[in-house]
């Protein structure tokens, strides 16, 4: 066996090891022998119309990585929990995307599912789920999965992200095939180019990303139908668009490598860092048009968007927020 192939078979195998290990993980920590079981009585069969937070539980016992909701201004209120089990999970406009382990077979897979939370279709995964996000009008998602179990605090990683169509399922390609400029107009085209963080705008066919290549990230917005994008900015990693759309919570990395959340105006494209001064790894969503969330270890956080103010539990045992205004 040549070199090249050894180090090839070493690859996919601690791959196959890394997914065996999650699954391992996942089903011990959703085993309720000696664990009391912190699952909500009530479940929910629909996807609420709005007013809400979804999430995925993360209170050890049957109820772990179950996606539950509570309501946003009630936090709280007695959760919601839904049979729907996913690693990273966004809803928008009665349409969602569940990043979840392949129970049948080695890997991972994005199902879709409608408002009766009920999976429509099922997209094969090619990585370690990383980063789930919808649309507003629930047209599109994105995924981006780390490839070889990969993270971002890494110097050197690779990763996928996707568009899907959410009405059909059907994969619409990755970023990697969108053709990206730089500020000057030149277009990019490097070996070592990745994209991640996808959000929407409320016209569905814009978006914004992170491109990184040569060890620097960048702002890019693109459009879904034309294929294209251009960078706006460097020095910002996984954005998340406002519901107004005039400004983007992204992390920016220090010259420690600690990252610090950040809010940049689109018209002015000035920004100011948030109260949060922990170094965080995680797409914000907004709550509203003041606030944001995001994951701290098994919790979910919450801080002002204006700089003020200084950070607060919004929820215990929970991550991947997604909220249904």
């Amino acid at each position: 066996m040549s070199w090249n192939r050894r180090l090839a078979f070493v690859a996919f195998a601690a791959a196959c090891l890394l997914v065996a290990g999650s699954y391992l993980g996942w089903a011990l920590m959703r085993d309720d022998a000696g664990a009391p079981d912190g699952a909500p009585a009530t479940r929910g069969g629909v996807v609420p119309t709005g007013g809400v937070v979804l999430f995925q539980q993360l209170e050890r016992g049957p109820s772990y990585a179950s996606v539950s909701w509570v309501p946003a201004e009630d936090r709280d209120a007695e959760r919601i929990r839904t049979d729907l089990v996913c690693e990273r999970v966004h809803v928008a406009a009665g349409r969602g995307l569940c990043l979840m382990l392949n129970t049948q077979q080695t890997g991972y897979v994005a199902k879709v599912f409608g408002s009766d939370l009920e999976p429509v279709q099922e997209v094969p995964l090619t990585g370690i789920p990383s980063r789930a996000r919808v649309s507003p009008d629930g047209r599109y998602g994105a995924t981006t999965v780390f490839l070889l179990g990969h993270s971002y605090a890494q110097s050197s990683f690779s990763t996928r992200t996707s568009i899907i169509d959410m009405a059909t399922g059907q994969d619409l390609g990755s970023l990697d095939g969108f053709v990206t400029t730089g500020v000057d107009g030149e277009v990019i085209d490097a070996p070592d180019m990745n994209y991640w963080g996808v959000t929407f705008g409320q016209d569905s066919d814009v978006f914004y990303a992170t491109m990184e290549t040569g060890g620097q990230t960048y702002l890019i917005e693109g459009n879904v139908q034309t294929r294209e994008a251009h960078v706006l900015r460097d020095n910002v990693e996984c954005p998340s668009l406002s519901p107004d759309g005039t400004r983007i919570a992204y992390k920016e990395k220090a010259s420690s490598g600690a990252w610090r959340f950040h809010v940049l105006e689109l018209d002015t494209m000035t920004d100011l860092p948030l109260a949060e001064e922990r170094s965080i790894d995680d797409q914000v969503e907004w709550l509203d048009n003041e606030r944001v969330l995001y994951g701290v270890d098994a919790d979910i956080w919450v801080v002002p968007a204006d700089g003020t103010g200084h950070p607060q539990r919004f929820l215990r045992d929970a991550l991947s927020p997604a909220v249904l205004r």
